[in-house]
């Protein structure tokens, strides 16, 4: 059995994120755009773990859990040359904690 390291996923262009409040905050946030290119290697390799980690290419387009009535949103892309992947999902509607890990490194990256 080997031991070695699951291959790195290639990195994308960019990660967007984009959130919306429920009940006390129904409007729409301006969407956080990560540019790939202009990371430096240390956040390049965070992304490239998280990316991993959050497996957006197994992820339902949107989780049908009921979450609660003021729960936030999240759209969460990712975008390759050739390809992109988004995903939605609620507080509270059973989604992998890997995707508010990924959510959330790319709203810290906001400018």
């Amino acid at each position: 059995m080997s031991t070695d390291p699951a291959p790195a996923l290639p990195l994308p262009v960019v990660v967007e994120c984009q959130r919306q409040g429920g009940i006390a905050f129904p409007l729409r946030r301006p969407t956080v755009s990560v540019e790939v290119a202009g990371l430096d290697e240390a956040e390049r390799q965070a992304l490239s773990r998280l990316l991993q980690a959050a497996d957006m290419a197994d992820q339902p387009p949107a989780f049908p859990g009921p979450g609660h009535p003021d729960a936030l949103e999240t759209q969460l892309t990712v975008a390759w040359p050739d390809h992109s992947a988004t995903v939605r999902f609620r507080d509270g509607d059973g989604h992998p904690a890997p995707l508010d890990e990924l959510a959330g490194w790319v709203l810290r990256h906001k400018p």
